[in-house]
């Protein structure tokens, strides 16, 4: 894909980039991670985003119920 913008990027763990590029002239959206790449539609990247940022609200909320678990089970003993 040619004159991509890049729309996104971060630093991940481990010190693998990421970056999401969006080609305006093909209405298309590239997401690097590390050294794969993933090309998608932009709808679909839009759709795609929707199920990542729900699951991810249930992963914090997974995360925050064990933890406040384990803080309460630390009390207790």
């Amino acid at each position: 894909m040619k004159q991509q913008t890049i729309m996104g990027q971060a630093l991940l763990g481990g010190h693998t980039a990421c970056k999401v590029l969006y080609h305006q002239a093909s209405d298309m959206v590239e997401v690097e991670v590390g050294g794969i790449r993933l090309r998608l539609e932009a709808n679909s990247f839009i759709v795609m985003h929707e199920m990542l940022r729900k699951a991810a609200a249930k992963i914090v909320m997974q995360t925050s119920l064990e933890a406040g678990a384990g803080c309460a089970q630390a009390v207790i003993n």
